[in-house]
């Protein structure tokens, strides 16, 4: 097999870039994209990520030196042993990273995009392949002052595709990686970071808003002057219904003169209209077509040497 492949006993490493963070002046029409700010942290990333194998490594050995010195036979630690040895085998070989973004979604819309959108997906295959780029530029910064990972091979990547777009996109690039190495066999992944999504509260990954705004109910004590009852269940409890709100959208409810704590009060005919002036309008994880979708990762996965994790949503219509 090829040892440039994700194999057994290889870690998962992940970071991810918050891409909205990069938008200057969001969902106005002066709003830009910072690719300055966003290539240094990129380089910085990866160089966080590269620390952090050596903070694994560090881990690992104390795992070995804790079950070589444990009191059992030789014969009772060797398979646990030899686990964490080939995971220390595999993290020395390629030194393996997976910085990655999460809030696609809402950069877009905060420039103005509709994702799912041929235009918008022009757009975003641009950003990772700069993401690539200063990833692979910092790996080989590095390679150059720490070393390449050991099995680098320049000879074994020159029909490697990903390898050749980078050669194409940045030939001093590729001179120099051919000249250190690099310091990562592989770099790139994009992860779902539902969690981090969470607390970045942006949309997560490479996905699009799930969506930008829907019900929940809250019980309430009917004989409070002050409680609104919505919604009665089977067993009798009250309850009221209110409206929560993709955290974006109320940034961009905010820029766009609304007042926040009045669009939630809105019936849903009145709230819909409202949604359908913003860059979000159909283009929610129900909404986007699931061909573009495809498009867009296809697109995207050129510059990406992991994986991309992602979720199309296709309806399927048996007629019986």
């Amino acid at each position: 097999s090829d040892v440039y492949k994700r194999q057994p006993y290889d870690s998962c490493r992940l970071l991810a870039v918050n891409l909205y963070s990069y938008v200057e002046s969001p969902f106005t029409a002066e709003a830009t994209f910072n690719y300055e700010k966003f290539n240094k942290h990129v380089g910085m990333a990866q160089r966080v990520m590269d620390d952090i194998v050596d903070l694994e490594l560090e881990k690992v050995n104390r795992i070995i030196d804790k079950i070589e010195a444990d009191p059992e036979t030789e014969e009772v630690k060797r398979v646990e042993l030899n686990l964490w040895q080939k995971i220390k085998t595999k993290a020395i070989q390629g030194r393996r990273t997976g910085v990655g973004i999460t809030a696609e979604g809402d950069m877009l819309a905060a420039l103005g995009y509709k994702y799912g959108t041929p235009e918008a997906t022009e757009f975003s295959t641009d950003i990772h392949k700069k993401l690539a780029l200063a990833a692979y530029r910092s790996s080989v910064e590095m390679a150059r002052d720490r070393g390449a990972f050991p099995i680098y091979d320049s000879i074994r990547e020159e029909k490697n595709p990903m390898i050749n777009r980078i050669k194409d996109a940045d030939p001093a690039l590729y001179a120099d990686m051919v000249k250190y190495g690099r310091r990562n066999i592989a770099l790139l992944t994009i992860a779902p970071t539902g969690t981090t999504s969470l607390m970045t509260q942006t949309s997560s990954g490479i996905e699009p808003v799930f969506m930008v705004s829907y019900k929940r109910r809250r019980k309430v004590n009917p004989n409070d002057a002050q409680a609104r009852v919505d919604f009665v269940d089977e067993v009798g409890d009250s309850w009221e219904e209110y409206n929560v709100f993709h955290h974006k959208f109320n940034t961009w409810l905010d820029v766009n003169g609304f007042d926040v704590n009045e669009v939630a009060t809105m019936s849903n005919d009145e709230l819909n209209a409202i949604i359908a002036k913003s860059p979000y309008h159909g283009a929610t994880a129900n909404d986007v077509d699931w061909v573009e979708k495809v498009n867009l990762q296809g697109s995207v996965q050129k510059w990406i040497d992991h994986s991309i994790s992602v979720t199309v949503n296709v309806l399927s219509l048996i007629h019986i």
